[in-house]
């Protein structure tokens, strides 16, 4: 029977063509990758989508060669770059063009003496940018950073004009000796006040707090550093001018709650303070010599007054094709609301890149500050404890130079 002689012959026919069917549907692709800045990419990885071994590696040159399918895919890998995936479409040549991975280059921190992952030190180095300083209004960098750092404890120890705020990175070290954190200022140990910097020329500040960030300042970061860097001009850049400023106003948010003259005389004298009684039963008072019955002086009203607080700012930026240059010049004003108790800074910043030649290049930085506080010794306290009974005029209207109570 002839069909059982033909179907034995057709099926080793179709066994010998399955391995040549294959043959025909698979290509040999070859190309190049290359980065962003034109260069090869050497050991970037190639690998056909739905096949787990069916792969290859860029060589010296970012040549490679691989046997595909026509319509399957491919996709390229390598650290720091964009994976991509790409449709052969049949082509036996192709050329890839790699683009950097921004997220993946900043999971890389140099910290003191090496590096590590991102992941790493997250809770140990904290930064914060120049549009974020500048959402708080304010001429003392310390108040911008008052609340906004994690593990930073910043407290305000003192109302008046010009102080810094108390900052504690690792805590309390030390009961005889500074615990304050290490400023570094363009690289170089700041040896003022982290307050005496203006903060319209802060460019960004890094806080390290862990032991590994601050190896690299030995003993001096044992409370931590704030590292402060400011702003510098740009290559190429046009002459630019700018002008920074804000003028605002103080009231008294709340006065304290104070006895007037009339309730101070009868909490004396239910604290038996007037011990001379007449005969009539009337009890006469012990006052001080400048207490008078029926007087209430508010020495609240008398101390407190409205405020003025300001901060001028003016800035030059730019450059040419070999040098950069930026100077600025700060005014802070901040008055108090108490009498004759105020705060006021100048400050000069320069900065200056220029090249020279091929391999040399000279730079300028230079930060100035000049400031003067009055009347720091002024305690309200004190003078909100003097006695309303007190008569600050003479007879003839004038004020009284000394007063005195028994207060």
């Amino acid at each position: 029977n002839t069909n059982h002689f033909f179907r034995p012959v057709g099926l080793f026919f179709l066994f010998c063509l399955i391995p040549l069917w294959g043959i025909a549907q698979t290509i040999n692709l070859t190309g190049v990758i290359v980065g962003s800045d034109g260069e090869p990419v050497i050991g970037a990885s190639i690998v056909e989508d739905g096949s787990a071994s069916n792969g290859t590696i860029t060589d010296l040159d970012g040549n490679f060669s691989l046997n595909v399918s026509p319509q399957s895919s491919i996709t390229v890998s390598y650290v720091g770059y964009q994976s991509q995936t790409i449709q052969v479409n049949g082509r036996t040549r192709i050329t890839i063009t790699m683009s950097d991975d921004n997220q993946l280059l900043s999971e890389v921190v140099v910290i003191g003496y090496g590096t590590q992952r991102r992941e790493a030190v997250t809770g140990s180095v904290s930064s914060m940018q120049r549009n974020t300083l500048q959402e708080v209004q304010t001429g003392n960098v310390t108040s911008a950073l008052a609340g906004r750092i994690a593990w930073v404890n910043i407290q305000q120890t003192s109302s008046k004009p010009g102080v810094d705020m108390q900052i504690r990175i690792r805590g309390t070290r030390s009961l005889t000796g500074s615990n304050g954190p290490l400023v570094v200022l363009d690289g170089i140990p700041f040896a003022g006040n982290l307050g005496d910097i203006n903060p319209n020329d802060i460019k960004n500040i890094d806080i390290l707090k862990d032991a590994s960030a601050t190896s690299i300042y030995g003993s001096r970061g044992a409370n931590g550093v704030i590292i402060v860097t400011t702003n510098k001009g740009s290559k190429g850049q046009k002459a630019k001018v700018t002008y920074d400023g804000y003028l605002g106003f103080k009231t008294l948010y709340s006065r304290c709650p104070m006895m007037n003259g009339d309730e101070l005389y009868q909490l004396r004298k239910d604290a038996g303070m007037y011990a001379e009684v007449l005969e009539n039963g009337e009890v006469l008072p012990t006052m001080g010599s400048n207490e008078r019955l029926g007087v209430n002086t508010d020495w609240q009203d008398l101390m407190f007054s409205n405020a003025v607080t300001m901060n001028h700012n003016v800035g030059i930026t730019g450059g040419t094709d070999k040098s950069s240059y930026n100077f600025g010049m700060g005014y802070v004003k901040d008055e108090s609301l108490l009498p004759d108790q105020d705060y006021s800074r100048i400050t000069l910043r320069a900065s200056l890149d220029q090249q020279i030649g091929k391999y040399l290049r000279f730079g300028l930085t230079t930060n100035n500050n000049y400031n003067v506080t009055n009347g720091q010794n002024l305690d309200m306290y004190n003078s909100l404890a003097l006695s309303p009974l007190i008569d600050l005029w003479n007879k003839d209207g004038s004020w009284k130079t000394v007063v005195r109570s028994i207060a």
